[in-house]
């Protein structure tokens, strides 16, 4: 006799009851995902629905791409985040230009000198550079129009519509024999070094200035340290101020160099706080080199990233005055061949857990930022070609005038090949104006001021000639050492990293 399966009818609800439950569990389930799905497109048909309202109906309506544009930049607004921002395509190559350490221009840095503009500087690998144009040079003229038709008085080339052309014939005015040439610089992209300058500030004290962290910022400052110690540098003041930040990574690594190996740089933290992820010390090179780090209200973001780290480490003291806060970072999101989104999507820490915020206030309440070990009432980078805040037009272009003509003096003469303290009583003696003597008690009060403001205006004067001396003579190292006694966070720095130490003279 054969076996044969049979199922009871009782044995079948069960299973009816778990495919049912199954299918309505799964029909809620699909029911939710259409609902969600059905709210987001009505939340995208909700916003087309409003721009096509108001294309088709506003008074004052603009173009479809514009409302639309204007719209992202209002949600953006009211995120609440300052650094969010809707990038076209210009804003986004400058924008990625800063970062990738490109620069577009002609790479001049000048100031307005009466009826010129004198050139303060010429970057490194700039079309300027190649053109020939050199620092002390004076711009009379743009493609033959004469710059004192020019209003803007910015320290930058290229603000006026002349000097940002594409093609630009430069008519200067040149030491030491007042030689005027022509130059034609071509506008171009340029590589724009992160380490703006660097020297020996004396036989055993080395000095870099970061000017900013593009890409390959902490390779460019490798290599001038390693310059800079073959040379015999014992210890370094490294110059943050004025650094605006930039990649996060490369200030972590610049950082990273005086650090040991494994040392704890930063950490990143996301949304709501979750998954701090450490950064550490991969690349050390002068984890024991004494160091001075200069800062500055305008030091931030991946700059603050570096001094928080070798201050938290007892690695560097900071000189100068209170840094900007930001301790955020920021991604860039493509949309379009257009458009592109800039957005904070991080908060970085220092080693000690620390998340800086936005200096705000003024004085004893003030806060935020990383607050200097030696803190000082100025901090800034002083130029040492300037006169005193307060001189009037006609004062400033007389010591200007007389600079000038005492800078050329040394140039013809060969003053210039002498020791600087020599050169620089040997300009200040060149200068004879007569100071007439008192002839009563009221007059000789008056005499004494006239005296002091003569004593200031012959010391303002004697230093700019000797600047002028030093840029056409492309010295630099000089200039910069030269520049200390005009810079207090510079002398600060110095003493604190070498004590007594003697400036080195040419």
């Amino acid at each position: 006799m054969s076996l044969r399966r049979v199922t009871h009818p009782l044995v079948l609800v069960p299973l009816a009851v778990v495919a049912i439950g199954g299918a309505f569990a799964g029909g809620i389930r699909y029911e939710r995902e259409a609902t969600r799905a059905r709210d987001e497109w009505a939340d995208a048909r909700l916003l087309s629905t409003a721009i096509d309202s108001v294309r088709a109906n506003a008074l004052d309506s603009l173009p479809s791409d514009e409302l639309i544009r204007r719209a992202v930049s209002g949600m953006l607004r009211e995120l609440q985040d300052p650094y969010a921002a809707l990038l076209r395509p210009d804003g986004y190559a400058r924008y990625q230009g800063t970062l990738q350490g490109t620069g577009q221009g002609i790479g001049l840095v000048m100031r307005r000198d009466g009826d010129s503009y004198r050139v303060t500087r010429v970057a490194p690998g700039s079309p300027a550079l190649a053109a020939g144009v050199r620092a002390g040079d004076r711009i009379l003229a743009a493609d033959g129009v004469p710059v004192s038709a020019v209003r803007d008085t910015n320290a930058r080339v290229g603000d006026s519509t002349r000097l940002s052309a594409q093609r630009v014939r430069l008519t200067l005015w040149r030491a030491p024999h007042g030689d005027t040439v022509d130059v034609t610089v071509q506008r171009g992209a340029w590589h724009m070094p992160a380490v703006s300058e660097q020297g020996m500030l004396a036989d055993s004290v080395g000095y870099v200035r970061l000017a900013t962290i593009s890409a390959g910022a902490a390779d460019e400052l490798e290599e001038v340290v390693d310059g800079l110690r073959h040379r015999g540098a014992q210890a370094l003041v490294l110059d943050l101020r004025g650094n605006a930040g930039g990649l996060f990574e490369d200030g972590v690594r610049a950082a990273g160099l005086f650090l040991p190996r494994g040392a704890l740089v930063s950490s990143l933290m996301g949304r709501g706080g979750a998954d701090v992820q450490p950064y550490r010390v991969r690349h050390s090179r002068w984890s024991e080199l004494p160091l001075t780090v200069l800062v500055d209200g305008r030091t931030a973001s991946a700059a603050e990233v570096i001094a928080a780290a070798l201050q938290d480490h007892g690695r560097a003291l900071l000189v100068g005055a209170p840094t900007y806060g930001k301790g955020l970072v920021q991604r860039v999101v493509r949309l379009s061949p257009e458009l592109a989104l800039r957005l904070t999507t991080a908060r970085w820490l220092t080693p000690r857990g620390v998340a800086l915020e936005r200096r705000t206030g003024k004085g004893v309440a003030a806060g935020g930022g990383l607050a200097p070990d030696v803190l000082l009432d100025d901090a800034s980078r002083a130029d040492p070609a300037g006169v005193p805040v307060g001189w009037s037009a006609s004062v400033s272009r007389r010591a200007q005038v007389v600079a000038d003509t005492l800078a050329m003096r040394a140039l013809r003469h060969g003053w210039a090949n002498r020791p600087l303290p020599l050169l620089e009583a040997h300009l200040r003696d060149s200068i004879t104006i007569a100071v007439p003597a008192p002839r009563s008690r009221r007059a000789g009060r008056q005499a004494t001021a006239r005296a002091a403001a003569y004593a200031e205006w012959l010391a303002v004067t004697t230093r700019m000639a000797m600047v002028r001396v030093l840029e056409v003579q492309r010295e630099s190292e000089a200039l910069l050492r030269y520049a200390v006694r005009e810079d207090a966070a510079l002398r600060a720095g110095l003493d604190v990293v070498a004590p007594g130490v003697t400036l080195s003279r040419r």
